[in-house]
């Protein structure tokens, strides 16, 4: 964040532009205060107070000017709709692209893959991995030795079981989705690479972009579907096959 703020090349995200308006507010206001007031002891009028203070205050204007311009890139519009009445306010407001433009990489994508980045080599993150597949495992053996010690009854244990079965069985379907999503997106992402870069080219609008991504997950998940089912079909008449032959 605030990198070659005096650039105008580059994007910039809608926090940092949100920042840089009120640096720019706060300090042409002070600046402009203290113009006046060291100017108000030597009678000078004010046409020119507002030209000496406005040059004095210019590296601020130049500043939010520069940070304007890299907003606009994130939408990959022209700097010079920022010069319209309040057209800050929609660049406080509006999203920025979601992919690479021809400006550069999303600002906001890249902050949250480096925070992606610092979890996965986190201790938390590592030792998490290493746990049981499975974390219904131990929760049975409590309970089972809850039942032991007579601490429950019969009844509360079948009860608690028949509940620990239905989180079971959810969580193994999250856990299905996840990997089905994960299988997915590693199809898909050279894909959308090389969509990426005609993005950038110019040959795909945004919009576009964002269609055939939909199609192209769409049809990788219909697939990853079928071939699981396929699977389970060939894994059932193998079984099938194999009592015959016992």
């Amino acid at each position: 964040m605030f990198k070659s703020v005096f650039s105008f090349q580059g994007r910039i995200n809608r926090r940092e532009y949100f920042l840089s308006f009120i640096i720019f507010s706060a300090g042409f206001i002070i600046m402009h205060s203290i113009v006046v007031t060291i100017l108000a002891d030597y009678n000078i009028n004010n046409i020119a107070v507002f030209w000496i203070s406005s040059i004095i205050c210019a590296p601020f204007a130049f500043f939010y000017f520069a940070q304007g311009a890299k907003r606009c890139h994130d939408i990959s519009i022209s700097m010079w709709w920022q010069l319209m009445p309040f057209f800050g306010l929609f660049l406080i407001l509006k999203k920025g692209d979601l992919t690479r433009n021809k400006h550069g990489k999303n600002p906001t994508k890249s902050r949250s893959n480096r925070d992606q980045h610092d979890r996965d080599n986190s201790d938390d993150y590592k030792s998490s991995s290493r746990q049981s597949d499975n974390p219904y495992i131990e929760t049975r053996k409590l309970l089972k030795q809850s039942k032991i010690t007579g601490l429950i009854s019969e009844d509360e244990y079948n009860e608690k079981n028949a509940l620990l079965d239905i989180q079971e069985r959810e969580y193994k379907e999250k856990k299905i989705l996840l990997i089905r999503q994960k299988e997915v997106h590693k199809t898909a992402k050279p894909i959308l690479d090389n969509l990426d870069k005609l993005v950038i080219d110019g040959v795909f609008t945004q919009a576009e972009y964002e269609e055939k991504k939909k199609e192209l997950y769409d049809r990788l998940t219909n697939e990853y579907n079928n071939s699981k089912q396929s699977k389970i079909g060939e894994n059932n008449f193998t079984r099938i096959f194999n009592i015959f032959n016992k």
